[in-house]
């Protein structure tokens, strides 16, 4: 049996698209049938020029201008833009990366970010490799930008990101339901007092995660800061990630708030730390949502980046999965509500188990293997190029 080659490819603007690749990557190392599967971050090849001005703009106008983002945002949903930059910011900007994708000579690639699936359409567009390309989608809705011809099949996280592709022209038999894909480990059901004791936790006491996530700027020192206001003899656990600067300032708060602090710079244990969490606190970016989801872990959503995240906040507030603190007053009224309510908290665990999908990895594996039985290079050589919203792979 030939062994096939996949390239998940991505661009790591944010560390969601990257787990996300590495969730999939697993999911397919899974499957019975022989395969090789290598993860490209777009970014690591990119020519630094690129970096200026496609991604740097991104994080300036995250930190300095977010009202000037979310108008960029919400004009590219409005005016349809099929497009988050000219084709030849991709094509010269990443040459290296299309480079890498013909060097590989892939079966299949699968994107997992919406600058990611640009490259990809314009890689096939422009003969630098001739395999079908699979998006993969880690939002809960979607952009405009992801409709390319090129992209054999979509795996999307909800009905409404599904309509939306309909809506602006992919086949229906192109959109496939599947979810976010998450580290099913998510989902176990984990022994919390063992983990509690484990993590030194009073197991008396309510536990409070906090998260800022990994795209944006997130005040978590103040957001901790705030829980103070609870007057509740909680728990909290703080996780600053990369963010060297943030974990100092919060380790100035220990010992100076009346809540039991404990800080974590980047980890791997977040499965752990939510199973003994009874509530969650975070920016509401999709993977991290999606993996509550699967923990069944209530939300308090806080500090949203415009556009995309906000959606979020709506869509997760009208399935009953997650509050939303508007301003940094609201987080510690919030807390305090729901951790003073054992029901609330338990009807929205159950609500957010229902509407988690902790498969969804395998569920994207298995659209990826029934492309892949297509895609022999015999099969690539044989077949006419497809006409424009057909594929070659779903006919």
């Amino acid at each position: 049996m030939i062994q096939k080659r996949v390239c998940i490819l991505t661009l790591g603007v944010g560390s969601g698209h990257l787990r996300a690749s590495e969730t999939v990557q697993r999911a397919l190392y899974d499957g019975r049938d022989p395969i090789e599967v290598k993860v490209i971050d777009a970014l690591d090849s990119a020519r630094r020029w690129f970096h200026w001005i496609y991604v740097d703009p991104y994080w300036w106008m995250l930190r300095n201008a977010p009202g000037l983002w979310r108008k960029l945002f919400e004009r590219r949903q409005s005016k349809v833009h099929r497009s988050t930059a000219p084709d030849w910011v991709f094509r010269r900007g990443c040459r290296d990366v299309l480079r890498q994708i013909k060097d590989y000579a892939p079966h299949l690639v699968i994107v997992t970010e919406i600058g990611a699936a640009e490259i990809a359409a314009l890689g096939r567009r422009e003969g630098w490799f001739n395999a079908p390309i699979l998006a993969v989608q880690t939002d809960f809705q979607t952009e405009p930008p992801w409709v390319k011809s090129e992209i054999d099949a979509y795996c999307v996280a909800s009905e409404e990101a599904r309509g939306q592709l309909i809506g602006w022209g992919v086949l229906p038999n192109r959109v496939l339901l599947c979810g976010i894909p998450v580290d099913p480990v998510f989902a176990l059901p984990f022994d919390k007092k063992e983990l509690m004791q484990a993590l030194g936790l009073d197991v008396r006491r309510p536990v409070v995660l906090v998260m800022g996530g990994g795209m944006g700027p997130a005040p978590l020192d103040q957001i901790v800061s705030s829980l103070e206001l609870c007057h509740a003899p909680m728990q909290v656990l703080a996780v600053a990630g990369h963010d060297r600067f943030l974990r100092r300032r919060m380790e100035l708060l220990k010992g100076r708030l009346a809540v039991d602090l404990h800080l974590f710079g980047w980890t791997e244990n977040i499965p752990e730390l939510m199973a003994v969490s009874d509530l969650l606190i975070t920016k509401p970016g999709g993977l991290t949502a999606a993996e509550a989801l699967a923990a069944g872990l209530p939300m308090i959503l806080t500090h949203p980046i415009p556009g995309p995240e906000e959606r979020h906040v709506r869509y997760l507030g009208q399935n009953g999965v997650a509050l939303h603190a508007e301003t940094l007053n609201d987080i510690p009224r919030l807390t305090s509500r729901l951790l003073a309510s054992p029901e609330e908290l338990g009807e929205i665990r159950a609500r957010a188990r229902e509407w988690s999908r902790p498969d969804a990895a395998h569920a994207i594996a298995q659209v990826a293997m029934a492309l892949l039985e297509k895609a022999t290079y015999i099969d690539l050589l044989a077949t006419p190029p497809p006409r424009s919203g057909e594929s070659a792979y779903l006919m």
